[in-house]
């Protein structure tokens, strides 16, 4: 994956909250995806203005710990939405 490029939100996904997590889902579509704190917080930093290698920079700065696995998983969570039709790369 190019880490270069912008993830897009497709619209009219919502979003419900419960504490730190949450589910996205299509009103109309049978899409929907359960997203941990970490993946609800990729979720928001997929904002259409940063690019996936800026998300990845704001995780490892939140998560130090966890910088060697943090590239992979926010890659892998971007595929799932790729591939769930619910982002696209610009």
């Amino acid at each position: 994956m190019d880490t270069k490029r912008i993830v897009m939100l497709e619209a009219g996904y919502l979003l419900e909250r419960i504490d730190n997590e949450i589910t996205v889902y299509h009103p109309t579509l049978a899409t929907s995806l359960y997203l941990n704190e970490t993946g609800a917080l990729i979720w928001e930093l997929c904002d259409g203005v940063r690019p996936v290698s800026e998300v990845i920079d704001v995780l490892v700065d939140l998560y130090p710990e966890n910088e060697a696995q943090i590239a992979d998983d926010v890659r892998a969570l971007i595929r799932r939405l790729l591939e769930k039709n619910i982002a696209v790369l610009r």
